[in-house]
């Protein structure tokens, strides 16, 4: 198996070209999803917390 040098991203820049808008863009959904997900589960725990309270 051969070693792979710094020079072959130079070599086929054509194959990197949209590789910022891609990173971008998938931390941008990270990003929303995480906040939907803290949306839900903030109120979520509250009402388990709650519940659990009522039973003992």
């Amino acid at each position: 198996m051969e070693k792979t040098g710094r020079s072959d991203i130079a070599a086929f820049p054509e194959l990197f070209d949209g590789m910022e808008q891609f990173i971008e863009e998938l931390g941008e959904g990270l990003r929303r999803t995480s906040f939907r997900l803290a949306i839900a589960a903030i109120p979520g725990s509250a009402l388990l917390l709650f519940a659990l309270n009522k039973m003992a």
